[in-house]
């Protein structure tokens, strides 16, 4: 394709087009051709989403005997995920780089009479991972349910983090879940049918000023994005469903309840368990969700801001959290 030929061109020399831009006159033919292409879209997009509405999934399905696979499954949200998905009859598949938590959470997962096994990986490494999707599929065969809950919790700014550190955080907390889908979405595109959850923090969806771990949430949020309008271009949207949570800071990591106590954050901010967290994810997947914001409405509240200006927001941020210049 001549696509391919462009993008995939060997060659490093530069070479100038010769291509004039549009005129005035076409830019303004263009213009108009597309406004009224967008009014038309709005009616037939508008009956399409009723349409959408009326043809909804009215209960929750089923996900008895499919193969769950989990990353970051050892501890915290993974493993709560991981218990609530064998509440489901998955079959599931514990991924964590930590091995030896990794197989207590199978072996509570055996306990509960789910089918389960520990696996030990560093989600950063691909060709780890490869083995891992080998060993997967023999001994459960493929995956049908896709958790990326593996991720690096640091509060790091741009100034203070070191290129390591950066290079360590993009990793695992974008790459590998861009590489790990990847992997997983050749097997669902083949077996017909596949689900796909990424998890974020409401730090997709804001500002903020730990700038390297909020730039690898809004990372998984793009993502997550794009990877629908792949499916959705792909004709792939009635096999293969996506859902990207965003849970609210959670009492998992000690670290992080010691942080926002030292920021004198306790009673300013949610606090979500992870067993709340767990729950309303695999409710997600169940319904279908694109987008699970725990608690629910954050979601909608963090776009519904976003309409308004940086003074407003700003504003409003200082005197939630209560910081010392809340009203100069």
């Amino acid at each position: 394709m001549e696509v391919e030929r462009i993008f995939h061109s060997d060659t490093t020399e530069y070479v100038a087009s010769e291509e004039r831009g549009s005129s005035r006159a076409l830019r303004l033919w263009i213009g108009v051709s597309h406004l009224v292409k967008f009014g038309v879209s709005c009616v037939i997009g508008g009956l399409s989403t009723v349409w959408d509405l009326l043809r909804c999934r009215w209960g929750p399905k089923s996900l008895a005997g499919q193969v769950a696979l989990v990353t970051g499954g050892a501890n915290g949200l993974g493993r709560e995920i991981c218990l609530r998905l064998a509440c489901e009859q998955c079959r599931i598949a514990v991924v964590d780089i930590n091995l030896h938590d990794a197989e207590k959470t199978a072996k509570d997962l055996l306990q509960m009479g789910a089918e389960a096994k520990a696996y030990k990986a560093d989600v950063a490494d691909f060709e780890a991972m490869k083995k891992i999707r080998q060993q997967v599929l023999v001994d459960f065969g493929s995956v049908d349910i896709l958790v990326n809950n593996a991720g690096l919790i640091a509060v790091l700014t741009l100034n203070s983090a070191t290129p390591e550190q950066i290079e360590r955080m993009v990793a695992v907390n974008v790459t590998s879940v861009v590489m790990i889908t990847k992997l997983f979405l050749e097997d669902m595109i083949r077996q017909g049918r596949g689900h796909i959850v990424a998890i974020s923090s409401p730090l997709g969806l804001t500002a903020s000023p730990g700038t390297v771990y909020g730039l690898t949430m809004h990372a998984i949020r793009g993502f997550m994005t794009c990877l629908n309008q792949e499916i959705l271009f792909s004709d792939w949207k009635d096999k293969i469903k996506t859902t990207c949570a965003f849970p609210f800071y959670m009492t998992t990591r000690k670290e992080l309840t010691d942080y926002l106590n030292s920021l004198k954050m306790k009673g300013k901010v949610f606090l979500i368990s992870p067993q709340v967290a767990a729950n309303e994810i695999v409710k997600g997947i169940k319904w279908e969700r694109r987008n699970v914001s725990i608690p629910a409405g954050y979601y909608f509240q963090m776009n519904l801001m976003g309409m308004f200006t940086s003074n407003i927001i700003n504003r409003f941020y200082r005197m939630a959290l209560g910081t010392t210049d809340n009203f100069k």
